[in-house]
């Protein structure tokens, strides 16, 4: 790639937000924007390496049904049974990583390995034993996406090789730095989570771990995307997250309901990069002859 342009996706971590992440890939590949290397965080990760599985146009079709599985199959919905097992073997976490397992195994063959995807793919998580952070670059790869989206309190601790991993997005939640130091020219910052809310002191046991993350989250982000790199053009990506006050948000929606702001979430995340990515190009001045 010498003295080339080597253009990366970094798709960031946003739980649910990640929805927005589809059309803003949508608008990417449909201009020509293809990656050469992908790193992603927490839900980015997983959406990420489906990209790194399959860089074309088709897998738009592929991260939608990856959002109506997360919806179906319940993946981040607490679960008195999933408490209780947990607590009987010693675990913290509202619910259990199974059912997320479950919708991997539908995009991925139990043993696929980082290194065999068709691109370049790093995903971080945070090692609890080391407080640092550990970067998948090769390995198996359901575990290491099942590390880098451990949200701390909703899921356990993912162990891998006798050492135990929270969500990457604790340390590392938009990782451009990784993708520079892969030697990335350009890069697009799928960033997810643009609109901020105020923080509150937390008033209940499961409040604290949110606000926690956030704190570390917030911080990481900003720097990240601050941070002068010579020679690498960054494109922070808008996701549309100012017109999501107009989705309407619930503790207590109903199936139909959340697939339905799904839809939204990537109609807002195309209409927005499709916006930017269109005034980037008319920007650009042509060339003299």
């Amino acid at each position: 790639m010498d003295g080339q342009d080597k253009v990366a996706f970094v798709l960031g971590g946003g739980g649910e937000r990640g929805g927005n992440q589809v059309g803003m890939v949508r608008a990417l590949l449909e201009r020509g924007i293809v990656p050469d290397v992908v790193v992603g965080t927490s839900i980015g990760a997983v959406q990420g390496a489906i990209i790194a599985k399959n860089p074309t146009a088709t897998v738009v079709s592929e991260l939608t049904e990856l959002w109506m599985e997360f919806i179906s199959m319940k993946v981040m919905k607490p679960s008195l049974r999933a408490v209780l097992d947990n607590l009987r073997h010693a675990r913290i976490g509202l619910t259990s990583e199974a059912a997320a397992e479950r919708m991997l195994l539908n995009h991925f063959a139990p043993h696929s390995r980082i290194e065999d995807l068709k691109l370049p793919f790093i995903c971080p998580a945070s090692s609890i034993e080391r407080a640092a952070p550990a970067y998948f670059d090769r390995g198996l790869l359901i575990p290491a996406l099942l590390a880098s989206c451990c949200v701390p309190g909703v899921f356990p601790p993912v162990k891998i090789n006798g050492e135990h991993y929270l969500d990457g997005g604790l340390i590392d939640s938009l990782p451009v730095g990784v993708a520079a130091s892969l030697g990335a020219t350009t890069i697009y910052a799928l960033r997810i989570r643009q609109t901020e809310t105020q923080l509150s002191p937390p008033k209940m046991p499961w409040e604290l771990a949110y606000v926690t993350f956030e704190v570390s989250r917030r911080a990481a982000v900003e720097a990240e995307v601050s941070r002068s790199r010579p020679g690498v053009t960054l494109h922070a990506l808008p996701s549309g997250e100012d017109d999501l006050v107009k989705v309407g948000r619930s503790l207590f929606k109903s199936a139909r309901d959340e697939l339905e702001t799904v839809r939204r979430r990537i109609r807002i995340g195309y209409d927005a990069t499709s916006a930017y990515l269109d005034h980037a190009s008319e920007s650009v001045e042509p060339a003299k002859g």
